[in-house]
């Protein structure tokens, strides 16, 4: 899913992201077998979640490969290593610790700092006009073709007449549309379009969460897309102001479906996982310790095993996951509050376990 803002840059710019690669440490079998591995979530979803990167691995060119440490994997293989993964997640715990600890390879993906960092992300459900009407007066543009006008420019009209308009949504509720990079439009006849990323107009990014925490609005603490959100509302006066403090414009293209991740396969909510690309398998298996918001004052602990299929211009490093949440207010709430320290694996079936499997 083409993100060009995630959310922490949004909230803190560059500061906290780390431009650092990090590292990817191996597991012992002694240490993979006293970890717990204990999984929150479904089995179903994970099933789900399964199944769509076995679709891409169908699909990716087969003189692809894929390296985990100094071990190189086909297609073919990391179609093996996961349906022995699905295998092994239906044993009992006990079980699954023992064949996790004698089959697979298991690596920590760390940060700088040794552990990991993880925001969310979300596919907003946007009330929509088919022309303006009220707080509904901001256009929703398709692409035009290259151009280079900013924000500020392209909001008093510098794209009238040259870009497809999909709708016309709230100014704020367009921003973090923006911000996400895809969403559905809501009409009050019922009808539903989704929207996905279709390019942008070539202007550097600035954070609107930088510049509040520089003005004493908030703390790094405190920042968050809910907090944003909610001091726009309250300060209408000064909405344009900082929301054109970012030059940067998304445009959108309608889909017929939601927005896939970057495997061109559709996301599975709190399964799928958007790493660094250039330093993780795509595809691959993940596990993540962390936090996350179940109420906007109530925390949960996190441990469930997901699939990488998604990355994002900010997502930079081992140790730096961003999880994908859904739709709809629960998993806005999620992904706007999540900044969260955590820990971060990567799994793979050693050579050994596949050689009977494909």
């Amino acid at each position: 899913m083409h993100r060009w803002w995630v959310l922490l840059g949004l909230l803190l710019g560059q500061q906290g992201m780390g431009l650092a690669q990090g590292t990817l440490v191996p597991l012992t079998p002694q240490q993979v077998e006293h970890y717990p591995w204990a999984d929150d979530g479904t089995l179903k979803e994970l099933q789900q979640a399964i199944a769509r990167s076995l679709a891409y691995y169908r699909q990716v060119n087969p003189s692809a490969r894929f390296t985990y440490g100094s071990e190189t994997y086909t297609p073919q293989q990391m179609q093996a290593s996961l349906r022995l993964f699905a295998q092994v997640m239906r044993l009992p715990l006990a079980q699954r610790r023992r064949q996790l600890a004698q089959q697979f390879l298991v690596f920590e993906s760390r940060n700088d700092q040794g552990a990991a960092f993880f925001t969310g992300y979300y596919q907003p459900l946007v009330s929509a006009r088919m022309q303006p009407q009220g707080i509904w007066n901001t256009p929703v543009h398709g692409y035009p073709g290259p151009v280079t006008a900013t924000r500020a420019e392209i909001r008093q009209g510098a794209l009238a007449g040259q870009a497809p308009v999909l709708g016309y949504v709230d100014p704020i509720e367009h921003f973090f549309l923006q911000v996400q990079g895809s969403g559905l439009l809501v009409f009050p006849d019922g009808r539903r379009q989704w929207v996905g990323f279709a390019g942008h107009n070539q202007q550097p990014y600035r954070s609107i969460g930088q510049l509040l925490v520089s003005e004493g609005v908030f703390t790094p603490e405190t920042v968050s897309m809910p907090a944003i959100k909610d001091y726009l509302r309250r300060h209408p006066h000064q909405q344009e102001r900082i929301l054109n403090h970012n030059p940067r414009y998304i445009f959108f293209a309608p889909r017929a479906q939601p927005p896939g991740g970057s495997l061109g396969q559709p996301l599975t909510p709190g399964r799928s996982l958007a790493m660094d690309l250039d330093l993780v398998p795509p595809g691959g298996i993940a596990f993540v310790e962390t936090t996350y918001p179940v109420t906007s004052t109530t925390w949960r602990p996190l441990t469930r095993f997901m699939l990488v299929q998604d990355t994002g211009s900010g997502i930079r490093g081992h140790g730096r996951g961003d999880i994908f949440w859904g739709q709809g207010r629960t998993a806005e709430l999620r992904a706007g509050l999540m900044k969260q320290p955590g820990r971060l694996w990567l799994l793979v079936a050693k050579k050994s376990a596949l050689a009977t499997s494909y």
